[in-house]
């Protein structure tokens, strides 16, 4: 899960983010070392129980914007759990977003999963090929890469018409048709070639 809270922290803006479960405990965080536990903790279950309060009330919701004159609290909400996000102000949250509708799912997976053992990076190896979407950010790294453009403002152009980012996908992401169909389509679009 540290893995996935240090890829929404690369979202620029973003100065650190935790999970809490839907009983207000802290499960996992990546914030800088200047916050403390306890803090974070209190963090966790003000979340947890400002969520389950506003679900009640206005039904369900995608993001929990709060913002003070220093900073900007998100809230997303996963199965089971909340995303707290603790931002710059001035953030632009559509990048945001998007990076944590890709990862939400995979923090859903390894909550509900949490009870059983995790199977580690052998189960890939072990003879189930990687995806068609992961095929596809491969292909579309190989035509970036033999064409000489840059990296990160063609993903970011291609994650931007597609929905989702790419550094999310990986050999273990689960395949979508739907969200296969998009990439393709926005791939084509930027690269001017099919995928």
């Amino acid at each position: 899960m540290q893995t996935l809270l240090g890829q929404l922290n690369a979202v620029p803006g973003v100065v650190g983010s935790l999970v809490s479960g839907a009983d207000g405990r802290l499960l996992a965080h990546a914030f800088p070392p200047a916050f403390d536990l306890a803090t974070l903790a209190a963090a966790a279950k003000t979340a947890s129980e400002s969520s389950a309060g506003l679900a009640t009330v206005t039904g369900t919701m995608d993001m929990l914007d709060l913002r003070c004159a220093n900073a900007r609290i998100l809230v997303r909400p996963v199965s089971g759990a909340s995303l707290l996000f603790l931002c710059a102000p001035s953030m632009n949250l559509q990048p945001l977003a998007i990076s944590a509708s890709v990862v939400a799912p995979k923090i859903e997976k390894l909550l509900a999963g949490s009870s059983a053992p995790a199977p580690g990076p052998a189960a890939t190896a072990a003879g189930r090929p990687p995806g068609q979407l992961h095929a596809a950010v491969q292909r579309i790294n190989a035509a970036i890469e033999r064409r000489k453009l840059d990296p990160f403002k063609v993903r970011g152009e291609i994650a931007m018409k597609a929905g989702f980012g790419l550094g999310f996908i990986d050999a273990d992401t689960p395949d979508d048709a739907a969200k296969l169909s998009k990439l393709k389509a926005a791939a084509t679009a930027v690269l001017g070639e099919p995928v």
